[in-house]
C-alpha cells in the first residue's frame, strides 16, 4: 500500500466513526418544528444542485487543509526525493480531523490522493542522494575519525520541546504532550488559544510557573532534533555523532525551558547542578573529558555554567573544575552579545523569526500585538538575547563600527542619509539603534543605550525587578572590576562583564555563518496621540513606511550583516578580538574562529538551503561546521586553526576596549 494510501485510509476510518456518532446523535435527537419526521420522504435536490454544493464545498475543503499544507510545506519540505514528505504530511494532519470538512459525497481517500497529487514530486530519484550520515562517514573514512570525547549539546531558545505535566482542568487535554514543537501545539493555538497562552507565559510576579501550570522541557535526544515532523534541528548532527560510534550513552541533549532566566533554571529546575553531575560522571567512569556543543542562546547558557560551577556561590567546584571536565566548548552561532531584534520583541511584540518559522507564522496570524508582548515579556529568558555593551559595541550616533563603507563617493554623501539629501540612496549607519523620523512622534532617535532605557520604561515594576534581578549588560574594563563581580550571577551573563575560567588546557571554538541579511537597527513610530493605556498593547510600533533614499533599510528594518538572526559583531567580536585580551582571557584559554560564508542553493532545490546553507539555523546541518564538531569530538581539533571570511576583525578593531 503506498504512504498516500494509508494516509487516506486512517483518515476515512476517523471519517467513518465520526459518521456513525454522528447518526447515532441524529436518532437520539428530538425532531425539530418543520423538520421531516422518521419514515416520512425527505426532499432530495436536483442532481445539478448536489453537484454545485459539492463542488463548492470540496474547494473550500481543499483550500483549508492545503493553506495549512502551504504553511506547513514550506518548513517541511527539505528534499524533493522520494515521496517521504508524504508521511510528514500524514503525521502532520494526524491530530486535525480533516473528514470532519469533507461532504458526504466526498471519499477521503479522493481528497487525500487530490492533495497528494499537489505534493508528489515529478522527479523521484534515488534517496541516496540526500547526504544522510554526511560528512561523517566520509571523514571516518578519510581522516580515521571515531568518537572519543563525551558530547553534550546544549540548544538555543525555542529549540526544546515544553512538555505539560499539570492536572487541572485546562493541562488535562494536554497531560504529557508537548504545548511548544509537534502539532500539539499548532492546534492548541487553533483551537484552544487562551489555555495555550495560560501554559506558555509565565507567572508575571515570580517569572516561575503560574498557578495551576507545569511546563517543563522535554528530555532526551529527541527533545530537539526536530521542532516539528520534517523541520530538523540537531538532528544531522544528531546523525553524524552516531556515525562516528556515539549512541545515548556518551552523547546527550541537555534541553531546558528557555523561558526561564538562567537564574531560575538552578533555581526551579536544578539544570546546572544536573549537568554538572553528568560531567562528572563522565570523567568518573571514562576518565575522558566532555565536549559541550552550544547553539545560539546555548553558548551564552554554558558561558554562564562555567562561572557557576567554579563560584562558591554556585556549583562550589573550584578554580580547576572547567580545566579538569571540560575538553572544549563549540559556540555554534552563539549569540554572545546578544541580538537587537529581541528588543523589537520585548518593546513592541513584534518579532521576525525570534520563534520558529511555522510557529511565527500561526502567532502572527493568530496573536495580535498585545498578545506578543504579553508572552515576550512573560519569558524571563528572552532578555538573555538583549545586546550587551551597549554603544561601546553597537555605535552611537556619530556611527557604529560595523557600519557600511562608503569609500570616496561622492554621490552617498555622508553616512546619515536621513539627515540630508543624498543623489544616490546611501546605507544609514547602524549607530543610531531606534530611529524616530514620523514628524509626529514625541520621540527621538536613540543609541542603543537609549533603546534599553527606553525598553526599560516601557516594563512594569515587576519586570523591571526580575530583569535588574537577572542580567547585566554594560561593559567592565579592570581587573579591579573583574574582581569586584567575579561571584555576581549577573556578570556571568555578559562576557564583557567575566573573564574566561582557569582552564589553560581548554578550547573555545567559535563556529558561525555570515553573509546572510541580518537585522541591526529599526525606525520606529507611535501608534497614536491617545493611546489606550489600560489595553496592554505596546505604545510603540516599528514605522514599515517605505524609504528609497536608505539603501539598507526594508519596512522599517535597518539591515546590517550576520547569519540572518545574529549580527556579525555579536557572533564574531568576544572570538575575534575580545577573548584574545588578557583582560577577558587571563588563562589563556585557546580560541580559534572558523567562519563560513552562507552559500545557500537555489529554494527549489532545497528549501533549507543544503549543506553550505550557514544562516542561524541552519548551521546546524552546514557541512564545513559539521565537519569541524566531529574533528573536536574525536580529538583531532588541535589540527583546527582560524578560518575568516568576513570583516569582523577589522570591525573589532574599532570597538575600544582595553
Amino acid at each position: 500500500m503506498s504512504q498516500a494510501s494509508m494516509a487516506a485510509a486512517g483518515v476515512r476510518r476517523r471519517y467513518q466513526q465520526q459518521q456513525q456518532q454522528h447518526q447515532k446523535a441524529e436518532a437520539d435527537t428530538p425532531t425539530a418544528v418543520g423538520s421531516p419526521r422518521a419514515g416520512s420522504p425527505t426532499p432530495q435536490p436536483g442532481k445539478a444542485g448536489v453537484q454545485r454544493r459539492t463542488g463548492r464545498r470540496r474547494w473550500f475543503a481543499a483550500g483549508i487543509v492545503i493553506g495549512v499544507l502551504a504553511a506547513a510545506g514550506a518548513i517541511l519540505y527539505t528534499n524533493p526525493l522520494d515521496s517521504t514528505h508524504i508521511n510528514r504530511m500524514q503525521e502532520l494532519l494526524g491530530d486535525f480531523d480533516v473528514s470532519s470538512l469533507l461532504p458526504d459525497s466526498l471519499l477521503p481517500e479522493d481528497f487525500m490522493r487530490d492533495v497528494s497529487r499537489l505534493l508528489v514530486a515529478e522527479n523521484t530519484a534515488a534517496t541516496a542522494a540526500t547526504g544522510e550520515f554526511e560528512p561523517a562517514l566520509t571523514l571516518a573514512a578519510e581522516e580515521g575519525l571515531a568518537k572519543r570525547h563525551s558530547v553534550v549539546m546544549v540548544p538555543g531558545i525555542i529549540s526544546s520541546g515544553l512538555v505539560s505535566w499539570g492536572t487541572t482542568n485546562c493541562s488535562r487535554p494536554y497531560f504529557r504532550q508537548r504545548l511548544w514543537g509537534t502539532a500539539t501545539m499548532f492546534k492548541a493555538i487553533l483551537l484552544d488559544r487562551e489555555c495555550w497562552l495560560r501554559h506558555i507565559m509565565l507567572d508575571k510576579e515570580t517569572g516561575l510557573d503560574p498557578p495551576g501550570i507545569k511546563l517543563r522541557a522535554a528530555q532526551g535526544l529527541d527533545a530537539a532534533d526536530y521542532f516539528i515532523t520534517g523541520y530538523w534541528i540537531w538532528g544531522k548532527a544528531i546523525e553524524n555523532l552516531a556515525a562516528l560510534g556515539y549512541d545515548s550513552t556518551d552523547m546527550a541533549l541537555a534541553a531546558y525551558d528557555w523561558r526561564l532566566s538562567v537564574y531560575d533554571l538552578e533555581r526551579r529546575d536544578q539544570y546546572f547542578s544536573r549537568l554538572r553531575n553528568r560531567i562528572q560522571a563522565t570523567r568518573r567512569t571514562t576518565g575522558r573529558k566532555t565536549v559541550l556543543v552550544a547553539h545560539s542562546m546555548g553558548a551564552q547558557v554554558v558561558h554562564y555554567f562555567l562561572k557557576w560551577v567554579e563560584s562558591p556561590q554556585g556549583g562550589q567546584g573550584g578554580a580547576s573544575w572547567v580545566d579538569t571536565h571540560v575538553e572544549a566548548v563549540v559556540d555554534l552561532a552563539g549569540s554572545m552579545l546578544g541580538v537587537p531584534k529581541t528588543l523589537a520583541s520585548l518593546l513592541s511584540g513584534e518579532q521576525r523569526e525570534t520563534v520558529q518559522p511555522l510557529a511565527s507564522y500561526l502567532l502572527d496570524h493568530f496573536m495580535n500585538r498585545r498578545d506578543m508582548a504579553r508572552i515576550f515579556r512573560s519569558w524571563t529568558g528572552l532578555p538573555l538575547l538583549l545586546p550587551k555593551g551597549g554603544d561601546v559595541i553597537w555605535g552611537d550616533l556619530d556611527g557604529a563600527p560595523d557600519d557600511p563603507d562608503l569609500g570616496d563617493d561622492p554621490d552617498l554623501g555622508d553616512n546619515h542619509p536621513d539627515q540630508g539629501t543624498t543623489t544616490r540612496p546611501a546605507p544609514a549607519s547602524y549607530g543610531t539603534q531606534l530611529r524616530f523620523d514620523d514628524s509626529s512622534s514625541e520621540h527621538h532617535n536613540h543609541t542603543m543605550d537609549g533603546a534599553l532605557d527606553l525598553l526599560f520604561g516601557a516594563l512594569t515594576k515587576t519586570e523591571q525587578r526580575l530583569l535588574r534581578r537577572d542580567y547585566s549588560f554594560g561593559v567592565l574594563r579592570t581587573q579591579e572590576e573583574m574582581d569586584a563581580h567575579k561571584n555576581d550571577h549577573r556578570a556571568w551573563t555578559n562576557p564583557l562583564q567575566h573573564q574566561l575560567p582557569n582552564a589553560p588546557n581548554l578550547t573555545i571554538y567559535c563556529l558561525y555563518g555570515h553573509g546572510a541579511t541580518t537585522e541591526r537597527a529599526y525606525y520606529y513610530t507611535t501608534d497614536g496621540p491617545s493611546p489606550d493605556n489600560d489595553s496592554g498593547t505596546p505604545l510603540l510600533r516599528i514605522d514599515r513606511a517605505h524609504r528609497p533614499h536608505v539603501s539598507n533599510s526594508d519596512i522599517g528594518i535597518v539591515n546590517g550583516e550576520g547569519d540572518g538572526t545574529v549580527p556579525l559583531l555579536s557572533l564574531g567580536y568576544m572570538c575575534a578580538e575580545g577573548w584574545r585580551k588578557p583582560l577577558f582571557n587571563p588563562h589563556g584559554v585557546r580560541i580559534v574562529t572558523r567562519e563560513s560564508e552562507h552559500s545557500p542553493l537555489a529554494p527549489f532545490k532545497d528549501i533549507r538551503g543544503g549543506a553550505q546553507a550557514a544562516d542561524h539555523i541552519n548551521i546546524l546541518g552546514n557541512r564545513e561546521a559539521t565537519a569541524d564538531i566531529l574533528r573536536i569530538v574525536a580529538g583531532h581539533g588541535h589540527l583546527l586553526e582560524d578560518r575568516f571570511s568576513s570583516d569582523i576583525r577589522r570591525y573589532s578593531k574599532r570597538i575600544r576596549i582595553p
